[in-house]
């Protein structure tokens, strides 16, 4: 993480200080989440998909949701400055962790609202960023390989469909992950 860290470094201390508060304060809202450079700014990313990224400026710090997260938060904006996709905030102090904690929940719930699509992939995840269920769909059916998940990660279930239906081998796993029960589906 020595990027991400020289990054939210390379500022007064003050502003330092506000920028790696909230992202450890996304850390812990989004526990699976990957870190990655992206157009110069530390980002959170869930399966790949960009959750959040956060930069210092000059005369402010920015969190860069997009611009349906904005829309979801509504009165919560309040006080903050706004440009599309971008929420500003004080230099020198983090915004609260139930201000970010909603953010993250209606960037995931973005996500979600995104999926199903007609065809292709699908995920859903829960609001702290952890896999719920992945597969793809083929003309609005449930197709292939699925996998389902637990809060806490671990493997629920798996198997496969066809044309919308449950078929062949299907394993359900107990709380550890570990698989316990195979059904047999035509």
């Amino acid at each position: 993480m020595t990027e991400i860290d020289d990054a939210l470094n390379g500022f007064d201390p003050a502003q330092s200080r506000a920028l790696l508060k909230v992202r450890q304060r996304l850390q812990h809202l989004l526990p699976t989440a990957t870190q990655d450079m992206s157009w110069g700014m530390p980002t959170f990313r869930i399966e790949g998909i960009l959750v959040v990224s956060l930069m210092g400026f000059t005369h402010h710090n920015s969190l860069f949701p997009g611009a349906e997260v904005q829309e979801r938060l509504g009165p919560l904006l309040e006080g903050y400055n706004t440009t599309k996709g971008t929420i500003h905030f004080e230099k020198e102090k983090a915004p609260p962790v139930n201000f970010l904690r909603a953010l993250v929940r209606a960037r995931i719930d973005t996500i979600n609202a995104s999926y199903p699509k007609k065809s292709g992939e699908f995920l859903e995840f829960y609001d702290h960023g952890g896999l719920k269920a992945k597969g793809r769909y083929r003309e609005g059916e449930m197709t292939g390989q699925w996998s389902f998940f637990r809060r806490n990660g671990t493997m629920l279930r798996s198997g496969t469909f066809r044309s919308g239906v449950q078929t062949g081998l299907w394993t359900t796993y107990d709380s550890s992950g570990a698989p316990y029960k195979t059904t047999a589906l035509p």
